[in-house]
């Protein structure tokens, strides 16, 4: 198997910081709070989904909406999915 599938050097608590972060951050920012390399926070964001979210939460869904709003001059914008 690939290395991804092997066990974590981090533990459980950090790995959820880290994917957990880079839902409010981006990848950058998150690799230099944690000191941790851009591929390891992807490693590990692939880890956690793996393991946290189960696969058939989307069965059901049968339409996606996603819409931008532009909310103030020079690019500031709101993005809405539902």
């Amino acid at each position: 198997m690939g290395d991804r599938y092997r066990k974590s050097r981090f533990t459980r608590d950090f790995e959820h910081l880290v994917a957990g972060s880079t839902a409010k951050m981006d990848k950058t920012t998150v690799t230099k709070l944690t000191r941790i390399a851009q591929k390891t926070v992807g490693t590990i964001c692939e880890r956690v989904v793996a393991k946290e979210i189960d696969p058939k939460r989307l069965e059901k869904l049968s339409i996606i909406e996603v819409d931008e709003i532009a909310y103030r001059k020079h690019h500031k914008y709101i993005t809405q999915v539902i």
